[in-house]
């Protein structure tokens, strides 16, 4: 029970800080197999890693502390608490509670010889000289071990005593020899694995190197508390003649066994060599049912969506072997081949297995699991019916929390093909994000579409499921027996409604955000290319779109008002991607791409428009100078989405992502070279030719980079881009 209860914690330490140490090749994304008794049965990741050997090593600490407090709470009758007893034995606090003379003398001696032990890089050498001398700490503790009455502390004892000779070099082995007896009386303890653990490692330390290995390997067992030691010690089996001498140590095949099934939990080794060898000394030895789940578990990476990397696994050679395989119990080795034959899309005899475990494990949630993995393997189209299906077998196979992580998430990537396959985008998207929904995959329209989807009635359990499990994040609330959007997809929504231009649905849908205030003036136009300076949060965002709102009710009574066109061309050109005001189209914004190329274009195109119409009918100079620059800059916008690279998407595989081409900055030529060569500039040319008599313009001229580096180019255009 102690190991298990390690190994349980283990698995879950590995599973939740697995990302401490990067990203391991032997991670899995899907396991549907039970964790399983023996050590380092049920570690998907490289056992050799930095990142395993310490959370390994931080688990079997702390359930070693918590075997030793249960230890001594039961050696001490009960009479005091584990958080007593933490203080009595690791603390020293409260030493005055203890009555018994042997536990007291115990516990001082502990603390009087562990800095002998224990590595302290900090110990001053004043505070060396004032330790006890470990020869008469180790005299103390042998003659302890002769005279103490308790059996329980005479190995405790035995331990302290081997201990510190071990790391003082003073013949741990001899005391193992002399009082090894005590190591064979029915006292239960974890200090015995302790010893076990010393004299090996003693052994290795003397130069005894394969004996003791041999004793490093009687660890390896489920119920050793440090069972870790014999495969983390089994390294120093170098050569095939130390391999060979191991082998003759072997009293029983059942220790050869053990021998092989260590060697095999090496990465570079053979696998099915190793199940051979196994399987010649003892077809039915527990050691191949070790080493044969471990490689079941790693072929679980078939299961995997977005490895780079290519595993080549035969699965072939695999099944060939095991198909010949007779044991007494074959539930293993039949699972096994269940799972082989479905990797290699031999459905009916994986079909044909499976059956037969269903039959004779018919309460087994691993063969029900491996049956619903089988079944959702060949599926090939999905209909309401399938899709309620498929439901009910998710449902009952995940009330065991037993990998129900797993069978819940496949299920989904398994739909997702399926729905793709009908082009039904929306089921799909929703599969997808069954798990984490993030406001900024949306554009505006599959926003709607989701909304309607979720306002409507659901024609199946799966579609329910995924109206649940949204509102459950708080994605959508319930109204009157109906799903709607719920505060942060309103929001949402609300900057897709501005980002598409339709500012009065935006004010309607009277979002939260309305109230936030917007941090730069969308109707400013100033010198800076994005126009991110001047006061801030002047105005909240329902006053920008009553604002705008107002600006364009102005620009329908007069088309040609000067400074309506200018003002609503600002704010256009604000909340594109180049402006002070893009966060309010977008839940995220990226300073490297943006992923709506004909909204930005709508909106470069629209603002260029109105700042054409405002040039044209302004009277005063010095602001038509200013209007060219805002024409000018959105020139520059129009050359970014022209000429910007196509990607996808990271979070939503149905949304483009475009990436500027080039990032201007002063100095770099190339860049402009580039803009020039493809006919842009027409109206940095007109401001030099038309307006550079002008204070605006030679205002421009000390604090606009783009324009003094543009003027130094001498490349001449065949035409304007932009007529």
């Amino acid at each position: 029970m102690i190991l298990r209860s390690l190994i349980l914690m283990l698995f879950i330490k590995l599973s939740l800080f697995a990302c401490a140490g990067g990203w391991d090749y032997n991670q899995k994304e899907f396991v549907f197999l039970e964790n399983k008794k023996m050590p380092f049965s049920n570690i998907a990741q490289e056992i050799n890693s930095a990142n395993v050997y310490n959370t390994i090593l931080w688990a079997y600490e702390e359930k070693n502390k918590e075997e030793n407090l249960k230890e001594w709470q039961k050696e001490l009758k009960n009479a005091y608490s584990l958080e007593e007893i933490e203080k009595f034995v690791y603390k020293r606090e409260n030493l005055e509670k203890l009555k018994d003379k042997e536990i007291l003398d115990y516990i001082k001696f502990v603390e009087k010889q562990e800095k002998h032990v224990t590595y302290n890089y900090y110990m001053s050498d004043e505070e060396k000289a004032k330790l006890k001398d470990y020869k008469q700490l180790l005299d103390e503790a042998l003659n302890k071990i002769e005279n103490t009455n308790s059996s329980w502390l005479k190995i405790r004892y035995f331990y302290l005593a081997l201990r510190l000779a071990h790391y003082k070099k003073q013949n741990p082995l001899k005391i193992y020899e002399k009082y090894k007896y005590l190591l064979q009386d029915d006292t239960k303890t974890i200090a015995k694995d302790w010893i076990l653990a010393l004299n090996a490692g003693a052994l290795v330390k003397s130069g005894e190197v394969v004996k003791g290995v041999y004793e490093f390997s009687k660890l390896f067992d489920e119920n050793k508390i440090n069972s870790h030691l014999s495969y983390y010690n089994f390294f120093h089996i170098k050569t095939n003649d130390q391999w060979n001498e191991l082998l003759n140590l072997a009293k029983t095949p059942e220790e050869k066994t053990k021998f092989y099934a260590l060697r095999a939990l090496n990465e570079n080794s053979n696998i099915l060599e190793e199940l051979k060898n196994i399987y010649a000394l003892d077809k039915n030895s527990k050691w191949f049912e070790f080493v044969l789940f471990r490689e079941l578990l790693n072929t679980q990476h078939y299961f995997d969506q977005y490895s780079d990397y290519e595993r080549n696994f035969d699965f072939k050679k695999y099944i060939e072997f095991l198909k010949d395989v007779k044991k007494d119990d074959m539930y293993l080795v039949n699972l096994s081949l269940a799972y082989l034959n479905l990797y290699e899309k031999n459905f009916d005899e994986s079909s044909k297995i499976t059956q037969e475990l269903l039959k004779n494990y018919s309460n087994s949630h691993e063969v029900q699991t491996l049956a619903y993995v089988l079944y959702l393997q060949q599926l090939k189209d999905i209909d309401i019916k399938t899709e309620n299906d498929i439901y009910e077998k998710m449902i009952n196979l995940t009330k065991n929390k037993t990998n129900s992580y797993s069978i819940h998430d496949y299920t989904f990537v398994i739909l997702e093909k399926l729905y793709l396959q009908k082009n039904d985008k929306l089921n799909a998207f929703l599969a997808n994000h069954i798990n984490y929904l993030d406001e900024a995959v949306f554009d505006l329209s599959l926003l709607e579409k989701f909304e309607t989807f979720m306002k409507n009635p659901k024609d199946s359990k799966i579609k329910e499921y995924f109206a649940q499990i949204y509102a459950k994040n708080n994605k959508l609330t319930k109204e009157n027996n109906n799903f709607v959007l719920g505060e942060s997809l309103i929001d949402a929504k609300t900057k897709l409604l501005i980002n598409n231009l339709k500012f009065k649905d935006a004010l309607d849908l009277n979002a939260s955000i309305l109230s936030e205030k917007v941090q730069f003036n969308p109707f400013n136009g100033l010198i800076k290319g994005n126009n991110r300076s001047g006061k801030q949060d002047t105005m909240s965002l329902k006053e920008f779109l009553e604002k705008i709102l107002v600006i364009q009710n102005e620009l329908q009574k007069n088309p040609k008002s000067v400074m309506d066109n200018y003002l609503f061309a600002n704010a256009l050109y604000n909340l594109s991607y180049f402006g002070n005001s893009n966060i309010l189209t977008t839940v995220y914004r990226s300073v490297y791409s943006f992923n709506d190329y004909d909204l930005q274009k709508q909106k470069i195109d629209l603002a260029i428009k109105h700042y054409t119409i405002a040039k044209d009918e302004a009277k005063e100079k010095e602001f038509k100078a200013k209007i060219t620059y805002m024409l000018a800059k959105a020139e520059l916008a129009s050359y970014d989405i022209k000429y910007s690279k196509k990607g996808q998407d990271y979070y939503n595989k149905e949304l483009d992502r475009y990436d500027l081409e080039r990032f201007w900055y002063f100095g770099n030529e190339k860049v402009y070279n580039e803009y020039i060569k493809n006919n842009y500039g027409k109206y940095f040319d007109i401001l030099k030719k038309d307006f550079s008599d002008t204070k605006y313009y030679n205002e421009l001229i000390k604090e606009c980079a783009n324009l003094r580096v543009y003027e130094k180019q001498n490349i001449k255009k065949p035409k304007p881009a932009m007529q």
